[in-house]
């Protein structure tokens, strides 16, 4: 099969992981009580986000598979290079939030970013916080694709750099649970 019968099918599993977030959304939607969803619409809208996200990365396994085999087949130096870009994504979003929540209760405009920085956090930080797991499982599949030791290394690298903001996350939220 061609390269571009592939990379079309690949797409065609990213449309259906994405129509599956969606309709997931929808669900949730159609099974929540109006009074929940009008009492706190802003909290239902970011429910909504991140079971979409969830939902279209695990349903997004598949074709990234896919994809990720054909990267490391055709270009694997570019590939690593941009599982390593994404893994970064991962704990600079962390910072961003430890940032923000950090700065305290008032209007906050960060001298570096204005006002993007509010849009860098929703659409950035947040969805890649979320998606951490799904993007630690498609940095394993990469792990087992590639052959040579030194990519297996840095790619072992990569998912340490998304595994450990997530457990020090969970080893905060769990703190008081111990006490």
């Amino acid at each position: 099969m061609s390269v571009v019968k592939r990379l079309g099918l690949i797409a065609v599993g990213y449309v259906l992981a994405v129509v599956g977030g969606i309709a997931a959304a929808v669900i949730n939607d159609l099974l929540m009580p109006a009074d929940i969803s009008q009492g706190s619409p802003g909290m239902v809208a970011f429910g909504d986000m991140i079971l979409f996200v969830l939902v279209t990365g695990f349903l997004g396994l598949l074709p990234t598979f896919f994809l990720l085999k054909l990267a490391i087949e055709k270009a694997p130096r570019a590939s690593l290079v941009a599982l390593a870009m994404v893994a970064l994504a991962g704990p600079l979003s962390w910072l961003a939030m430890v940032g923000l929540a950090h700065r305290g209760p008032g209007p906050y405009v960060p001298p570096f970013g204005g006002q993007l920085f509010g849009l860098l956090i929703a659409f950035v930080a947040i969805p890649r916080i979320v998606a951490g797991p799904v993007f630690v499982v498609a940095e394993g599949l990469a792990m087992f694709l590639v052959r040579l030791r030194a990519m297996r290394l840095v790619l072992a690298a990569t998912m340490l750099m998304d595994l450990v903001p997530m457990g020090l996350y969970a080893v905060r939220m769990a703190a008081p649970m111990i006490r």
